[in-house]
């Protein structure tokens, strides 16, 4: 299956998809979500739609929706929020 068409402007693949921080905890959505079969499912992608780009979309809001361990969504701007539909 060939890369996620936004894996060269996706902030969270250019922050924890790349060198040392992909042997981290994230490793596993880098390769179901960027490189693999849910594609379609990204949540960041369906974020990006909503909210005007992928530019908008915070680098620590993992494929699934959810901020990454240890971070959380306080700097999510409200619509990020409602877009990937979490309150």
């Amino acid at each position: 299956m060939a890369d996620c068409g936004n894996i060269s402007v996706c902030s969270f693949f250019i922050v924890y998809g790349a060198g040392e921080r992909s042997k981290t905890a994230v490793a596993g959505f880098v390769r179901l979500y960027c490189r693999g079969e849910r594609q379609d499912q990204c949540v960041r992608k369906s974020v990006s739609k909503s909210v005007g780009g992928p530019h908008a979309v915070p680098a620590n809001m993992l494929p699934n929706g959810l901020p990454i361990a240890g971070t959380d969504d306080s700097g999510w701007s409200e619509v990020v929020k409602n877009a990937s539909k979490r309150k």
